[in-house]
């Protein structure tokens, strides 16, 4: 194999395996080959100390390795020179006295029974949290590292770097992503995140439940319901929201829809869909979802719905009655005539309302109180 093609394959070995710690020994023999070294080194660590250490060596004894690492690397007199250049390939021994060297405690126990005395070395740390070296040894018959195999390195590492940065980014958005399905989990309506095709790229706890009870369906991976026709209508519904979303149509109001139980005793399934935000990072739930099709079971108290609306907008207790009012569905007058107050204090407390929830309008409101109680983590 020429050395084109051994830099090609080596590079995509890079960025195919770097991920994985258990394919790292893969990863240096190429690397330690390429630049004629014997032994390879890779370590990656945390700066912020939030993960453990990790690191593979190639061509030597993994446990006297380890050894050399855990008892001596603190002790290495080449230490200081590597950090103090981070970024670069050097050779270890460039920034130390040869003859100090030689005499050293470490030297006369480690590197030269070990014949590791000449190392190319580059150290690189990320914003990502990330800090790695790279490192190859060879004895002092092959003697020290020239200037054709700093460059070679040159060629890789840079690659290395995007890599463990790469992979470091990936691992915070699995992270993310972790916490976004366990927020989802708490809220106790269904929530299935779909694309324009039904399709479900996920379901919280409270929709897995709904689907083992039979209501709610998975029917070739898309979001269904045991009544066809209400099938068909959230169908339609989602591919208008999202021509909504893209400017291309208009809704007066948040849509929802009553989805009948035919096998249930318990009443219709309330249906209200969220259309979601473009994806614009790494950390997206699931990078197909385009909106979140919320259904929630019938039960609830209008004092359960007013206390909810009074947390999430501060509402006073006389305001959280009428938004839990207008919320399914009462007039203004109809409050006012069942709380014995006047339709002027109504009036009152409606505009509290808007000022509250952002809104200027009577049917604006009653869409946003709607959307919070589909969405209440509490």
């Amino acid at each position: 194999m020429g050395e084109i093609d051994h830099y090609s394959r080596l590079i995509g070995d890079v960025y195919e395996l770097s991920g994985d710690p258990q394919q790292w020994g893969i990863l240096l023999e190429g690397v330690t080959r390429f630049i004629d070294g014997r032994v390879g080194q890779l370590a990656v660590f945390s700066l912020k100390q939030q993960r453990k250490p990790t690191w593979r060596v190639w061509g030597h004894d993994p446990q006297a390795y380890k050894t050399f690492l855990y008892r001596h690397a603190t002790e290495d007199p080449r230490l200081s020179y590597i950090l103090s250049n981070p970024g670069r390939v050097i050779c270890g021994e460039d920034g130390v006295d040869p003859d100090q060297f030689r005499a050293s405690a470490l030297f006369r126990e480690v590197v030269e029974p070990m014949d590791l005395e000449h190392s190319l070395v580059s150290y690189f740390a990320q914003e990502a949290d990330v800090m790695a070296t790279v490192c190859a040894m060879r004895g002092r018959a092959q003697g020290p590292f020239g200037a054709g195999e700093k460059h070679k390195l040159g060629l890789v590492v840079p690659h290395l770097r995007r890599a463990f940065e790469l992979y470091a980014l990936l691992d915070e958005a699995k992270a993310k992503v972790g916490d976004i399905a366990a927020a989802l989990d708490i809220v106790d309506a269904g929530i299935f995140l779909v694309d324009a095709e039904m399709r479900v790229a996920h379901v919280n706890r409270a929709g897995d439940a709904m689907m083992k009870e039979g209501d709610v369906l998975l029917r070739a991976g898309k979001l269904a319901f045991r009544d066809d026709r209400s099938s068909r209508q959230v169908a339609g519904a989602v591919a208008l929201a999202l021509a909504a979303a893209r400017g291309e149509a208009e809704l007066p109001h948040a849509e929802h829809m009553e989805v009948p139980r035919p096998q249930s005793d318990e009443g219709s399934f309330r249906v209200s869909l969220h259309p979601l935000p473009a994806a614009t990072g790494a950390a997206r739930l699931a990078t197909r979802s385009q909106i979140a099709v919320v259904v929630r079971a019938p039960g609830r108290s209008g004092a359960d719905v007013a206390r909810r609306l009074q947390t999430t907008f501060r509402l006073t207790p006389s305001e959280a009655a009428l938004a839990a009012a207008l919320a399914v569905g009462a007039s203004l007058a109809d409050f006012a005539q069942q709380r014995n107050v006047a339709l002027s204090t109504a009036r009152s407390q409606l505009k509290a309302l808007y000022e509250k929830t952002g809104t200027g309008r009577q049917g604006e409101l009653v869409a946003r109180l709607r959307e919070s109680l589909d969405l209440t983590l509490v």
